[in-house]
């Protein structure tokens, strides 16, 4: 049973990095947002260029999850990937991002990823 369930965490934990790995993805669009719901007028931004998508993937990739509950201001922008959306919140030396599907959990960006993906969106 052990063995079967290793086996399982195994594949999961495959399956999962996989699914967040940049080579799935080739397109990040970014809309910066007035409030939760709504993206100001001809915002969009899409990045196609490889470094670009892989600072993105990587950065939400290795966010640390924080604890508790939160309660956020408006984000500052809304990225899309794949079958995912984030809100961002960034400033030259942090970054947050939160999942969509789950709005009561936040991941803070490593400062690194946080300043490149700053200079980029600016």
């Amino acid at each position: 049973m052990k063995t079967f369930t290793r086996f399982g965490l195994l594949i999961g934990l495959i399956l999962f990095l996989t699914g967040c790995s940049s080579a799935s993805v080739d397109q990040i669009d970014v809309y910066e947002m007035e409030n939760f719901l709504d993206a100001k007028a001809n915002s969009l931004i899409s990045y196609t260029d490889p470094q670009d998508v892989d600072l993105f993937v990587n950065a939400f990739k290795t966010a640390k999850k924080e604890p508790g509950v939160v309660d956020m201001a408006e984000p500052d922008y809304r990225v899309e990937f794949g079958e995912e959306s984030y809100f961002l919140w960034i400033s030259p030396d942090q970054g947050a991002v939160m999942n969509e599907k789950d709005t009561h959990t936040i991941y803070s960006l490593k400062k690194k990823s946080a300043k490149k993906i700053y200079e980029l969106v600016n």
